[in-house]
């Protein structure tokens, strides 16, 4: 049997077959991979071993990614991050002293001396704060 028809599909004018275009190549050859090497067949059980340890390797690679994330975002203990946050709550009770002092009309000398010492306080608590960021 040819693989040729012997009569014209459309009308009585078919046209006649066209050549195929060339099929370009690279300069090199590929090299066979290992499923590709001749003579060797890979069978589905290496396969479904080859999958299942790809499966492994990025589970590990996920777990490692998802430490160092919370690693990065917790913040570890800073004793200056602790002694600025002393130092600013005793800032508060010093600055309420003082207003206190202004509401029961006590010797300005007073309210003075605990404006001061909250600022000195202050100036302790920023520099803490400061010394705490990484």
């Amino acid at each position: 049997m040819s693989s040729e028809p012997t009569e014209p599909l459309f009308g009585s004018q078919a046209s006649p077959p066209r050549p195929l275009p060339p099929v370009y190549t690279s300069e090199r050859p590929a090299s066979p991979g290992p499923a590709e090497a001749p003579g060797q067949s890979v069978s589905g059980a290496e396969l479904l071993a080859a999958l299942q340890r790809i499966e492994r390797l990025l589970a590990d690679l996920g777990g490692r990614v998802e430490t160092l994330t919370r690693e990065k975002q917790h913040r570890p203990f800073s004793p200056a991050w602790f002694l600025g946050t002393l130092l600013q709550i005793l800032v508060v009770g010093f600055v309420i002293a003082a207003i206190a002092d202004r509401v029961f009309q006590a010797e300005i000398g007073q309210q003075l001396a605990n404006l001061l010492l909250a600022g000195v306080l202050q100036l302790g608590a920023l520099t803490a704060f400061l010394l705490a960021r990484d």
